[in-house]
């Protein structure tokens, strides 16, 4: 498996994760099935949006589980623009004080295997 499918498949299976966890969150499946069609058209398209949005801003707050930062570029990006990787940092803005540890845990865990395999995938 190549690296940016790799990494493809992992940010697919986050948001299939987020979508059954917030099935409220509407945002969120939308993102899901732009991500989906993009996968058979221009999987490129989807590692450049996350490297852009999520990578350059965020790599080291991932790493750190730094809620804080995450939150505050969160709030930032959100209020000026809008892509599909934002809805996945809403969850840090919206719903992150009522998450139990354990969906913490798991969402880090992607956060943190997604920004290797951009790295992996980008040859950084």
């Amino acid at each position: 498996m190549s690296n940016l499918k790799a990494f493809v498949t992992q940010l697919i299976r986050f948001f299939e994760d987020l979508s059954a966890t917030f099935p409220e969150e509407r945002d969120i499946k939308m993102a899901l099935e732009a991500l989906q069609g993009a996968q058979k058209i221009n999987p490129r398209l989807i590692l450049d949006l996350f490297f852009e949005h999520v990578y350059v801003d965020l790599a080291e707050a991932i790493r750190n589980e730094d809620v804080q930062t995450i939150i505050a570029v969160a709030q930032r990006k959100i209020t000026t623009q809008f892509n599909e990787m934002l809805s996945a940092l809403s969850i840090f803005q919206k719903h992150w004080p009522t998450l139990d540890n354990d969906n913490r845990v798991a969402i880090f865990k992607y956060l943190k295997v997604l920004v290797v395999l951009c790295e992996k995938a980008k040859g950084a």
